[in-house]
């Protein structure tokens, strides 16, 4: 007879990136996904039909619901730590009872037979973004206990209906991808010209390795790092021993854009083949945000589609460049054909049968769909209340090795964490910072069960590096870049160049704090972002151009 669990598993894990949950999964099944809540879907309307993605009904009964049928060699927990404050002494009373012989009632069942069994794992990663992945990957590679019966000890709860998937694609290579159906399909070229697509791994990467259970549409709304169970929107409780917060954060949704037709945020898979088939269909496309994903999306949508993009900022990337190259950027921005408006407002967006935008200052303008690019806000079960909140940045507060709590971990987007290196606090949204923040927590989760002898429990100290692509514009940047900072740049000037209208090709701005680089950011400057990193680390001072000057080459030929 199969293992109960890798039963369990076997069933519920079987998500197609192309399809959703598989036609196995029937309503009627008692392993089908729960019905979420469709309130807490922070998109706003409308959500577009797309027969890969939302057709799939969600009305089985509750994941665990058969818990007795499927949990045979798992460990059960009793009771419930998701209570108010007047529930606490009935529940204290409870986990006292549980540690008791059973009693029986007056119908001669037991207590205990009463109560609700909860499902214990080794490890719950919730979040199946690219942190999620990753510390699944450094877990699977560094637990040297995994193969140790055949349970499931790995759960991983992602709030979407897909399998885990990279998000950059989203504004980059999917948009000018040479297939046709690309809407369909999601292949692109790669930077290593690979056909590629946005999913990490196949669905066999999951089916064949019965240690690992991916849930889809699992949106976790409380955790209690004190009982160590998290609790899921249809009210399934499930226990760890070690846990990973990896749930990013939810596109900010701007109080004009609540419930507006033609109006929608842009994150998910789903969101790219909704907007591409929108590009298709209409003719202006009006963008709100001067951030990295409203630039790479208007630079994106230019040439499909008329854009107008607008912000409060002077110009594009105003938080991260210098003001001189801000203007560049916007510049080369509209040289592609983007109506580019800045320091300006959005104060509504309405729908009389077509879109009218309205900024503070009354100019309106009319447009066939509004895309809100105005940055995420973090998400996590808990935030604010089980989990302390970074008020400054945002996120869930964790210390230098990611831990929240006692056994409980953060990373990517939704982690505030404190970087050993530059002595500050920090929240990063970068890719880069997933993907080695999601290793460090998953290996700091082994190191802190004891899995593996070899490992031990480390801070994280990598500067996270980003990039970025649009409009002509290409450049690399690692650590803190802010550009509220003091600047120190270097570029070589194109040969020829009107000194009256400066071309910016090739240059390395230093970020300083008093005196220190902590940062800085490679203009069509490659292969040096390691070297960069070591001026941070080293804490090399610079207080002038001169000093600055043998940091890091810029000749061509010097290149990687």
């Amino acid at each position: 007879m199969m293992n109960p669990n890798k039963l369990l598993s076997s069933a519920l894990r079987r998500v197609s990136f192309n399809g959703g949950v598989r036609n196995s999964l029937k309503t009627n099944s008692i392993f089908n996904p729960r019905n979420l809540n469709p309130q807490r879907n922070f998109h706003s309307k409308p959500r577009y039909n797309n027969d890969h993605y939302h057709q799939h009904s969600h009305k089985g009964k509750k994941i665990l619901g058969l818990v007795g049928l499927i949990g045979l060699g798992s460990l059960f927990v009793y009771g419930s730590p998701f209570t108010s404050k007047a529930e606490f002494k009935e529940e204290s009373e409870k986990q006292l009872e549980s540690m008791l012989p059973p009693t029986e009632d007056d119908d001669g069942k037991s207590k205990k037979e009463e109560e609700k069994p909860i499902l214990k794992f080794k490890y719950i990663i919730i979040g199946g973004g690219t942190a999620g992945h990753y510390a699944l990957k450094a877990i699977l590679e560094n637990d040297k206990e995994l193969d140790k019966g055949k349970d499931t000890k790995i759960v991983v709860l992602n709030a979407e209906d897909h399998i885990s998937y990279q998000r950059p694609p989203l504004t980059k290579e999917l948009w000018t991808s040479n297939d046709p159906n690309v809407g369909e399909t999601l292949k692109f070229v790669d930077w290593q010209g690979k056909e590629s697509t946005p999913a990490y791994e196949n669905n066999e990467y999951y089916d064949n390795n019965p240690v690992i259970l991916f849930l889809p549409k699992a949106r976790v709304v409380d955790i209690s790092p004190t009982f160590k169970r998290v609790l899921l929107e249809d009210g399934t409780e499930l226990g760890y021993q070690a846990c990973l917060i990896a749930t990013g954060g939810e596109p900010r949704v701007l109080p004009w854009a609540e419930d507006v037709e033609g109006v929608t945020t842009y994150r998910t898979v789903d969101d790219f083949r909704a907007l591409y088939k929108v590009s298709k269909e209409v003719k202006h496309i009006t963008v709100v945000g001067g951030g990295f994903l409203g630039s790479e999306l208007a630079s994106s949508l230019a040439g499909k589609v008329k854009v107008t993009q607008v912000f409060p900022e002077e110009g594009v990337l105003a938080n991260t460049l210098p003001s001189y190259l801000s203007s560049y950027a916007t510049k080369q921005l509209e040289k592609l054909g983007v109506e580019v408006i800045t320091g300006k407002l959005v104060k509504d967006v309405s729908n009389d049968n077509q879109l009218t935008v309205t900024l503070d200052d009354g100019h309106k303008w009319t447009t066939d769909h509004v895309v809100v690019a105005a940055g995420i806000s973090p998400s996590a079960p808990g935030y604010g209340r089980r989990l302390e909140k970074d008020e400054k940045h945002g996120g869930v507060i964790a210390n230098a090795e990611l831990q929240v709590r006692q056994d409980l971990y953060a990373a990517g987007d939704v982690l505030s964490y404190f970087d050993a290196t530059l002595s500050t606090r920090r929240r990063n949204e970068h890719y880069d910072h997933a993907i080695k923040s999601g290793q460090q927590a998953g290996e700091n989760m082994v190191a802190t069960l004891r899995a593996n002898p070899d490992l031990q429990v480390q801070p994280y100290l990598h500067q996270p590096m980003f990039w970025s692509s649009f409009a002509g514009i290409e450049f690399e940047a690692v650590g803190i870049t802010d550009s509220k900072l003091k600047t120190i740049a270097l570029f070589v000037p194109p040969e020829g160049m009107d000194s009256n209208n400066p071309e910016y090709k090739r240059g390395i701005i230093y970020y300083l704090r008093d005196d220190k680089v902590v940062g800085a950011v490679l203009w069509g400057v490659y292969g040096k972002v390691d070297d960069a990193r070591k001026l941070i680390n080293m804490k090399r001072s610079a207080k002038d151009v001169e000093a600055v000057k043998h940091f890091i080459s810029l000749h061509e030929e010097d290149q990687a």
